[in-house]
């Protein structure tokens, strides 16, 4: 949504079943679906400092492998995908597809493929109670992407996942921009109105990513997808999903 609101041609590939109520939302946006017989639901409990509990009620179908590649194939040389399951939907245990980049001397040094990471490593026990956890499969899933995208609580206990850019949310502490060899680029949260947090992590990670893809440098790509976020929490749901313009005038307001 912040991708169509940024007038970027967007395309969904998601799973979902025919009583979807939702689809209102995504207008303006190409959805290829796969069909299920549920969706994804959680049911998310907050804590006064911000943090949460999970369990799931429902899980939709894989979306197959083949489907991924073939989807991702059709794309045009200098497309972005963005992989972010929410409970493993993902099918497969191969390393995500990557789009073209444009053929240019020197190379294409804008990144083309990320992953907002909480759905693949989500797990669920009988009561659908959901915990986190890295492994050697999900690390293999990430190899060759540009940028992961992560809560803080998810880091792995041992060696940093690798990419060339790992950012890291951690709530109203802002975030964090990490590059091997490079300074770190910590960004505070910006003040918000808060009504509904949900998500908040993913409108940074998708904006942080949007801004690198279209050239950004680092810095401001970082402060702007905070104050994606920031404005992202001020509504219920996704209808304060803002757009790149309205989260640069943000940053610029809040300096």
């Amino acid at each position: 949504m912040l991708a169509r609101r940024s007038g970027i041609p967007t395309t969904i590939l998601t799973v979902f079943d025919d009583g979807f109520p939702h689809l209102s939302l995504l207008r303006g946006i190409r959805i290829e679906r796969v069909r299920s017989p549920g969706r994804t639901r959680f049911e998310n409990t907050y804590r006064a400092d911000g943090s949460r509990t999970q369990r799931l009620l429902d899980r939709a179908s894989p979306i197959p492998g083949a489907a991924l590649r073939a989807e991702v194939r059709r794309l045009p040389p200098g497309s972005a995908v963005l992989h972010a399951p929410v409970a493993g939907e993902l099918d497969g245990a191969a390393p995500l597809p990557l789009p073209r980049r444009i053929a240019r001397d020197g190379g294409d040094p804008r990144p083309r493929a990320g992953a907002i990471v909480q759905g693949f490593l989500r797990r669920w026990d009988a009561s659908g109670r959901i915990s986190t956890g890295w492994s050697p499969e999900v690390r293999k899933r990430m190899a060759g992407l540009d940028l992961l995208s992560l809560a803080e609580e998810e880091l792995p206990a041992g060696d940093l996942p690798a990419a060339p850019v790992l950012a890291v949310t951690r709530g109203v502490r802002g975030a964090l921009v990490l590059r091997p060899g490079r300074p770190e680029v910590a960004v505070p949260a910006l003040p918000a109105r808060a009504v509904d947090p949900t998500g908040a992590g993913d409108v940074f990670g998708a904006a942080l990513f949007l801004l690198l893809w279209r050239g950004a440098p680092v810095h401001r790509a970082a402060r702007i997808a905070a104050a994606a976020a920031a404005i992202s929490i001020e509504s219920v749901g996704v209808e304060g999903v803002p757009s790149l313009s309205e989260a640069t005038a943000r940053a610029h307001q809040e300096r």
